[in-house]
């Protein structure tokens, strides 16, 4: 694996010394509010952390504790868990994974570009990734991990102990790992150009009539601008885009979160909040209730589902919310009003939204990932491939059969929440169209955990190994959520 990291750094170094030759503009334009804003344009390189710039012993091992499942106190969440680099380096469920025992209640944001942010998280509350890496890492919710024990463990290990003194100088700490993870983030994940960059750089054939077209509704009548500014189609900052109340809140799981969360950010009115604030949170100022952080709309095909809760899995859901003027939300911002766009409009600021997807760099996480395979000393892969019979149809490298069973690895559903729908779907089978990455499967999965009469631990191994496998990056399933679900 050391030549592979070599040239996984070498690559990275590559891309920093000349991908872009272009860029941005610097020209400012004026919005359909009447407000002078950047203007979009091609991506300039990266801006580096002079305290901590990029080399190839850093990248490597950023990209080794990304997805390591021991940054977890569990042993099975990963960074990768929250944001799979096939998923565009999110995940696609609404809601992000959470440490066992918790439920998260936002949607996971992408880490295209990230390097480019200029605030992190939804509402803000990080800065910068060296940082945030440490924040994540300890919070119950995410990763639940003791970073003193992270470290020991870290330091027992003797390729980790190599791989810092070949990055830092040092044996593992906590800065160094916030360090290593955040260069990763910062000068890996960055697209490379994409039609709108090349034709921005002057190549008019590099966009369809349509996506140019687009792109005037983008600047005038749609004013998406007004937000998705600069060359990265993000200003960065918190707006109210007029969401309604999500009702998959209103469960006690999650009102429990949501004022772990009030509380921990220390707003006196916590046992009060309900619903997610947003920034409220962090400045605790009315005038920021239910605002969030404007995401980048680079590479959107593939970080579905939308918005800070994930509620929207389509654009023309996003763009309906927006062309109707949002649904009159408590604090909601006064440039979000109807918009009138006809389907022709529609389509075409789709498809300048399109031509924003630019190539990412290739990573095979199987190579990476430290799979799950045993729980309480059950052995998860030999069950699926032996008494549970999971391999006759989902066959031994997770892909399934064209057409006929669905595939488990990269399956969004099957990484979803605590594990629940896995464990029904081996208990009680499942029926009637299933849809992943839009290719529609109809064959019928028999109830195979009864008819094989597996334990509730077995299941639970099942699981956990289909959760785990083939590149998946999800929690363990437990016993009890097993005994939930018969």
């Amino acid at each position: 694996m050391t030549e592979q990291r070599k040239r996984m750094g070498k690559s990275v170094l590559a891309c920093l010394l000349g991908l872009w030759a272009a860029a941005a503009s610097s020209a400012n334009v004026t919005t359909a509010d009447g407000a002078e804003v950047p203007d979009i344009g091609p991506l300039p390189p990266v801006e580096a952390n002079p305290e901590n710039a990029p080399t190839e012993a850093r990248l490597a091992l950023g990209r080794a504790l990304f997805f390591d499942n021991r940054v977890s106190g569990t042993g099975t969440m990963s960074c990768a868990t929250c944001h799979l680099p096939h998923q565009g380096w999110t995940v696609q469920t609404p809601l992000s994974p959470a440490n066992p025992g918790w439920v998260e209640r936002r949607n996971s944001p992408t880490l295209i570009n990230v390097g480019y942010n200029k605030a992190l998280i939804w509402d803000g509350r990080a800065w910068p990734l060296e940082k945030q890496a440490l924040g994540s890492t300890k919070n119950p919710v995410h990763k639940g991990q003791d970073i003193d024990k992270l470290m020991a463990m870290l330091k027992a290990d003797e390729n980790m102990m190599n791989m810092f003194q070949e990055a830092y100088g040092s044996e593992p700490n906590p800065a160094d790992y916030g360090k290593a993870l955040a260069v990763f983030q910062r000068h890996f994940i960055v697209t490379s150009p994409s039609p709108f960059d090349r034709y921005a750089g002057g190549d008019a054939s590099a966009m369809e009539e349509a996506a140019v077209r687009g792109m005037a509704l983008f600047k005038g009548k749609a004013n998406c601008i007004a937000c998705h500014n600069g060359p990265n189609f993000t200003d960065s900052s918190f707006y109210n885009v007029g969401l309604a109340h999500n009702p998959i809140l209103d469960d006690e799981a999650h009102q429990k979160v949501l004022k772990f969360d009030a509380k921990r950010t220390k707003n006196a009115d916590w046992e009060s909040i309900t619903t997610d604030p947003g920034r409220y949170l962090i400045t605790h100022e009315a005038t920021d209730w239910g605002r969030f952080k404007t995401p980048t709309l680079r590479n959107l095909a593939d970080t579905a589902p939308y918005m800070h809760d994930g509620r929207y899995w389509t654009l023309d859901e996003v763009i309906d919310h927006y062309d109707r003027g949002g649904d009159n939300a408590r604090n909601q911002d006064p440039r979000i009003k109807p918009l009138g766009l006809s389907d022709q409009e529609k389509q075409e600021l789709k498809a300048f939204l399109a031509s924003l997807r630019g190539p990412l760099p290739d990573i095979r996480m199987e190579d990476w990932v430290r799979p799950i395979t045993a729980v309480a000393g059950l052995d998860g892969k030999a069950l699926f491939e032996g008494k549970a019979t999971c391999v006759n149809c989902h066959q031994a490298d997770g892909q399934g059969v064209p057409g006929v069973f669905p595939p488990l690895a990269g399956n969004p559903r099957v990484q979803e929440g605590d594990g629940s729908y896995v464990a029904k779907t081996i208990i009680h089978g499942r029926s009637g169209e299933i849809s992943v990455h839009g290719k529609v499967f109809k064959a019928v999965m028999p109830p195979v955990g009864t008819q094989q009469g597996l334990s509730d631990a077995e299941i639970a191994a099942v699981a956990s190994y289909v959760r785990g496998a083939w590149g998946n990056q999800a929690t363990t399933v437990t016993d009890e959520i097993v005994r939930q679900q018969r």
